[in-house]
């Protein structure tokens, strides 16, 4: 609303729409991205999880191959198990580390306003699955 003063002053009372506009939209966006990259760090935290889960599953199932009347077990010994479930225990915890390591610089580099991401913690997390699935597998083939 514009009230005059005299014959050349104006005193605007609402503020510039289109900047407004561009503040909003900012602010919408940046709180997007902000949760975006909430979201990537608990799918990494869940996939820590389900890698823990599976070191505990391997352990399981190494409890069950020295149970009496498994000794003909295709799976191997208890120190091949052992060496799996430890592998996932530990690769757990490195991805834990990892996923929040890339939280902090992802979210540092958010309201910097400059964004360049790395592939590293995808590449390690494959690289590492191929590496556990090789292992059961070398098992198996015993």
């Amino acid at each position: 609303m514009e009230q005059e003063h005299g014959q050349n002053m104006r005193i605007v009372n609402e503020p510039d729409p289109v900047a407004h506009a561009r503040r909003r939209r900012a602010t919408n966006d940046d709180f997007r991205t902000h949760m975006a990259n909430e979201r990537t760090f608990l799918a990494w935290c869940r996939t820590s999880i389900a890698l823990l889960v599976f070191g505990f599953v391997v352990e399981r199932l190494d409890i069950m191959v020295h149970m009496p009347g498994a000794a003909n077990s295709p799976v191997g010994n208890g120190q091949d198990l052992y060496l799996v479930s430890m592998f996932s225990f530990i690769l757990s915890g490195v991805l834990i580390l990892v996923s929040g390591w890339r939280f902090l610089v992802v979210r540092g580099m958010i309201r910097r306003g400059a964004i360049s991401l790395s592939i590293f913690p995808e590449v390690m997390v494959i690289l590492s699955m191929f590496l556990i699935i090789a292992m059961v597998i070398a098992l198996m083939l015993r």
